[in-house]
């Protein structure tokens, strides 16, 4: 019976905090809201402040109420101080009869609101208990008939009104955010409606936030180059961009994986781990096998909350270009350091023996002479293209664009060049159909660019082999080709053969007088004209360089 009358002051307290919540200051209400709970609830209320102070009691007048002791140390008041639901049996200090309490926090998200306790006294319930007992079997019936008819007529507008409340708050919980309800009136239900109405508008606006930013994060994140992943405590994938998935080829859904299962790349795995672990940011470079290879430089680093990791970070970048451009770098340096010190040694070798007593020996001195200002010649050549390319690479070279007859160059760098094919017994054929469209380009840098390609052939061509320079329209451009039979290149050099001071056959290019320059030279010249230049070659088969450029309309 105790049990069953403490779940019903149970409910009857959230009757009382529903109404009490509303409430902006109690102290001023909380004695008119006790009476008046009280009343309808036919129980004992109490409203008590946070520091003990009974604001309101139904069983007492305002006076006797300010002579009412604190009842902070009062088991249920202090376990509902703590946030609780407390309840306690015992003899009414101010009543002097056996009571049960029933206390909880009017709001207990807000414990400085205070606590509302309900009181009934036990032996009322006995009593009436014992006093009902009879009269219950005979009345049962009519007593159900009646309770129900009255009940369906005096609750069935407010019981229409929950329904509604209720299926609001459901059609909420299923994700409704729209769903309002709009009971009338101006009672405990429509102030509970308005609240509930309130917080389906706040939980929208949070949500719709969330989701914005959401929205945006993901937008940065997959606009982004480099690649981003969001580990969690297990080291599972949380979050991962676009890019990520771009440079580990990762497909399919990401989230939920382990790093090692969704790039295939136990180095990733490896760095992931080390990361969790670590109390510092980490990094780390992965080597991705290719064609062609590429190098991942990862930035690790544990997301912690206090002593215990919750997740990592990591951005990855692909510095595979970077690390290319150091090597070129380094490869470069390394190269014109050893193109000028080759000259220059052999100058002060010469200068040194002359200056030793071979100027005496006139026709070796001149033999000296002749070889000093050979090397000399090379320095210059040496310098100029150097000068020169930089020019083009820094834009700083001036380039006249205008329309160029392309049969008028070809036949220019053909009678620049013949007499030296001829020396080697070569032939040097130009077969540039009629009505070929002309080219916007700048003539001179475009004859610079064509004697170099032809001169090459010429060096790396037999004696007895076969030049030829053609040109064709294709596609609104014209491809400008020159063709030889010499020895070709091997297919793993073929991609470097633009690079500075790169040659396929040191000695034999060295021999032949050349500078290490020119088709870098020349590639860059066709770019800055809006043109691209490749080649194609096979050892044995000769090799075709071919440079396109726009044509003129």
């Amino acid at each position: 019976m105790i049990a069953r009358t403490a779940a019903q002051l149970l409910v009857e307290t959230r009757m009382a905090t529903d109404l009490l919540s509303t409430e902006p200051d109690l102290g001023g209400s909380a004695q008119r809201l006790a009476t008046r709970l009280g009343r309808d609830l036919q129980v004992r209320v109490t409203v008590i402040a946070a520091d003990g102070t009974v604001l309101g009691d139904s069983e007492r007048t305002e006076e006797e109420r300010l002579a009412m002791e604190n009842h902070a140390t009062r088991p249920e008041v202090a376990a509902a101080l703590a946030g609780e639901t407390g309840q306690s049996v015992r003899s009414s200090a101010t009543l002097g009869i056996e009571m049960l309490y029933v206390a909880v926090p009017i709001d207990p998200q807000a414990p400085a609101r205070g606590v509302v306790r309900l009181a009934t006294p036990l032996t009322a319930v006995a009593r009436a208990r014992e006093r009902e007992r009879p009269l219950i079997a005979g009345t049962a019936l009519l007593s159900i008939l009646v309770a129900a008819a009255a009940g369906w007529l005096l609750a069935r507008q407010p019981t229409r009104r929950l329904q509604e409340m209720s299926r609001t708050a459901s059609a909420i919980a299923a994700g409704g955010m729209g769903a309002r309800s709009y009971p009338g009136g101006d009672d405990e239900v429509a102030d509970l409606a308005r609240s509930l109405n309130r917080m389906a508008g706040q939980m929208e606006e949070r949500l719709a936030l969330l989701e914005r930013e959401r929205t945006e994060l993901r937008t940065i994140l997959d606009g982004m180059v480099e690649g981003v992943l969001l580990l969690d405590a297990d080291g599972r994938i949380a979050a991962a961009n676009a890019a990520f998935a771009r440079m580990f080829g990762a497909g399919g859904t990401l989230t939920g994986r382990q790093p090692l299962e969704a790039a295939r790349v136990p180095a990733l795995q490896e760095a992931v781990d080390r990361a969790l672990g670590a109390t510092t940011p980490l990094t780390h470079e992965i080597a991705l096998a290719g064609p062609p290879e590429r190098v991942i430089s990862a930035s690790l680093a544990a997301v912690r909350e206090g002593e215990r990791s919750i997740g990592a970070v990591v951005v990855l970048h692909d510095i595979t270009e970077i690390k290319r451009l150091e090597r070129v770098r380094s490869e470069f340096v390394a190269n014109v350091s050893h193109e000028l010190r080759t000259p220059l040694t052999a100058i002060k070798g010469y200068a040194e023996t002359l200056l030793a007593g071979g100027l005496d020996e006139r026709p070796r001195a001149v033999e000296f002479v002749e070889v000093i200002a050979r090397h000399a010649d090379r320095l210059r050549d040496l310098i100029e293209d150097l000068l020169d390319l930089a020019s083009v690479e820094q834009g700083e070279a001036r380039l006249r664009i205008g329309r160029v007859t392309l049969a008028e160059v070809v036949a220019q760098a053909e009678a620049t060049l013949r007499p030296g094919a001829l020396r080697r017994s070569q032939t040097l054929r130009a077969e540039i159909p009629a009505g070929l469209p002309a080219v916007r380009a700048d003539r001179d840098r475009l004859a610079q660019v064509l004697i170099n390609l032809v001169d090459n052939a010429i060096k790396f061509t037999p004696d007895g082999g076969r030049i030829v320079i053609s040109a064709a329209a294709r596609d609104g451009r014209v491809v400008l080709s020159v063709s030889d039979t010499g020895i070709g290149i091997p297919p793993g050099e073929l991609g470097r053969i633009f690079e500075r001071f790169y040659r396929v056959d040191r000695s034999r290019d060295r021999k032949e007088g050349g500078t290490g320059l020119g088709l870098a030279i020349a590639k860059h010249l066709t770019q800055a004209m809006g043109g691209t230049i490749e080649a194609h070659s096979a050892p044995g088969a000769g090799t075709t360089f071919q440079i396109t450029l726009p044509a003129e309309a």
